[in-house]
């Protein structure tokens, strides 16, 4: 399951994304250029074969970050999808673009002590349709 987490540059002091004005429109984090050389600071084995979704994977995170397709950076989307330091690379890189990255689904702003979020408990039918059937293991 990934964990999306959604940076822009926001009005001042605003602390959650409810917060945020309607028709807000943040400013430019950067040139696409500009945002990968950053990235790479940090990241040096991102792949950026696709400029608009950049790949960034080692032993120690799994994120993939959604910038657009314009010249100019407004927003980034992350999504998290594994490792131990996805949530610290994050906000590593939301410091070096000046952006602040949320959390959307909790809707405030990403701290170390953020957790993804936890899927519902899966209901009778769910579990009576995923329950394996007690022939497929063989007998002994």
């Amino acid at each position: 399951m990934s964990w999306a987490i959604y940076a822009m540059r926001g009005p001042g002091g605003v602390r959650r994304l409810d917060d945020i004005p309607d028709g807000y429109a943040p400013p430019s984090v950067g040139t696409t250029e500009s945002v990968l050389d950053q990235v790479r600071e940090l990241a040096p084995g991102v792949d950026a074969s696709n400029r608009s979704w950049l790949v960034l994977k080692s032993d120690d995170y799994d994120v993939e970050m959604s910038i657009g397709k314009s010249v100019e950076v407004r927003d980034i989307t992350f999504y998290l999808n594994d490792g131990p330091r996805s949530i610290p690379l994050v906000m590593e890189i939301a410091a070096k673009l000046g952006v602040t990255a949320y959390d959307t689904e909790s809707g405030d702003f990403l701290t170390e002590e953020s957790r993804p979020p936890v899927p519902p408990p899966l209901t009778e039918e769910e579990i009576k349709a995923n329950k394996p059937k007690w022939w497929k293991f063989g007998r002994s």
